[in-house]
C-alpha cells in the first residue's frame, strides 16, 4: 500500500511539472519595493534638496536614526503592577519633610482610617487603614514609625504622635 501512495505522489509531480506554464525569461524580478512615509526633518538641519533620488516611486532619501530612548527598552521588567515613578516618590517624601520642617508646633493629622475592630478571647483588634494598607492595631502597639496606638475608650481611639510625643484623637462612632 505504501508504494502505490509514494508511486501515485511521484507521477502527481510529474505531472504538475510537464503541464506547469513556461516563465517569461526565467529571470526573477526586482522585489517589490514599499514605500516609507517621510519623517519630518528638524529645523536645524538644511532643507533636502528637490531632487532627492527617486526609484519607480520609493523614497530613497536618507532619514536621521531614531533615538534609542523614543525605541523603547525591550528588556525592561515586566509587570502588571502600575509603576510609580521614584521622581513622584521623591517629591512626595520632600513635600512631607518640609510640610514637617514648616509646622514643627504640632503633628500632622492623623492619617489613619477606622475600619472595624475584633474582640476575641477578651482582646481587642481594631483595624485601621493607612495610605490604603490595612493595619491591625491594638492598644499599646506601634501602629507605624510615627504612631503609638495608646488607648480605646468608647468611640474614640487616643494616639501617640512619637516625633513630638503629642497626643492624638480619632473618633470612630459606634463600635460593633
Amino acid at each position: 500500500m505504501r508504494k502505490i501512495v509514494i508511486g501515485a505522489a511521484a507521477v502527481a509531480t510529474l505531472l504538475a511539472a510537464w503541464f506547469a506554464p513556461d516563465q517569461d525569461g526565467g529571470v526573477v524580478g526586482p522585489a517589490a519595493a514599499t514605500t516609507r512615509e517621510a519623517t519630518p526633518v528638524p529645523a536645524a538641519q538644511p532643507p533636502v534638496a528637490a531632487a532627492a533620488p527617486q526609484a519607480d516611486g520609493v523614497d530613497l532619501q536618507i532619514h536621521p536614526r531614531v533615538a534609542d530612548d523614543e525605541m523603547g527598552n525591550v528588556f525592561a521588567k515586566q509587570s502588571w503592577a502600575p509603576e510609580t515613578p521614584k521622581k513622584i516618590m521623591m517629591d512626595q517624601a520632600q513635600a512631607q519633610a518640609a510640610q514637617q520642617a514648616s509646622a514643627p508646633s504640632g503633628p500632622p493629622a492623623l492619617p489613619f482610617q477606622f475600619m472595624g475592630s475584633f474582640t476575641d478571647e477578651g482582646k481587642t483588634a481594631y483595624f485601621l487603614q493607612i495610605d490604603g494598607q490595612n493595619v491591625v492595631a491594638r492598644p499599646g502597639e506601634k501602629v507605624n514609625d510615627s504612631y503609638l496606638l495608646d488607648s480605646v475608650s468608647g468611640n474614640t481611639m487616643n494616639f501617640i504622635y512619637l516625633p513630638l510625643n503629642q497626643k492624638q484623637t480619632l473618633v470612630v462612632g459606634d463600635t460593633n
